[in-house]
């Protein structure tokens, strides 16, 4: 499930300030209404509280599907652009939930290439930058990429899919409705949630 992510302050909800959460989509021509939702729908964004994160990998924005040949790995070239008020403490390509590759350059900004990597399998990647702040968790991420290799079905991880059964069996226990209709109500819908999640867990073709 291709799900970009966004973000938003809560302010007046949680004790954030307006605008602390926030994501950015690139847009190519006039700011639109339609054509910023159009932009985050894509994936061509991030989502921060903190640095600016501008990545393109083989010169392409996040959200882009790269569709490679079967015959032969694919290699991705990742060129990073961050910016922010805090000491940067570590910049991370995330392929496949894994940490896969990682730098630290003590400083408040930075500019330039980020270690490559390689598909032999159809997969996904992102870049995630952590700072150092004393106060609060302050990072950024971008969108996912997505690479499809042959004719090699999408990745459907079985971890990640129990994640969201296990978050929706916490959530069920937290609804604390007497009234039988309205816990019905509710319910009917967390229980859908978990059906899908677990048929995603039994599709898993990744661990």
């Amino acid at each position: 499930m291709r799900i970009p992510p966004s973000a938003g302050s809560a302010s007046g909800v949680l004790p954030n300030p307006v605008g602390y959460n926030r994501v950015y989509v690139q847009l190519d021509g006039e700011l639109t209404y339609d054509a910023w939702w159009e932009g985050l729908r894509d994936g061509r964004s991030f989502v921060t509280n903190g640095p600016l994160l501008k990545v393109t990998a083989n010169g392409k924005l996040p959200g882009h599907i790269f569709k490679a040949k079967a015959n032969g790995p694919f290699d991705v070239n990742l060129v990073a652009d961050i910016t922010g008020r805090d000491e940067i403490d570590v910049i991370e390509v995330i392929q496949n939930g894994e940490v896969v590759q990682s730098l630290t350059p003590n400083a408040q900004s930075f500019s330039g290439e980020l270690p490559a990597i390689t598909f032999d399998r159809s997969g996904w990647f992102l870049i995630r930058v952590r700072c150092k702040n004393p106060r609060t968790f302050r990072f950024a991420s971008t969108a996912a990429y997505y690479v499809e290799i042959g004719d090699e079905p999408q990745r459907v991880s079985k971890s990640a899919a129990q994640f969201f059964v296990d978050w929706v069996e916490e959530r069920t226990a937290r609804v604390k409705l007497t009234d039988p209709q309205m816990r019905r109500a509710v319910l009917k819908h967390h229980k859908a949630a978990r059906e899908f999640w677990q048929s995603r867990v039994e599709s898993a073709n990744a661990e």
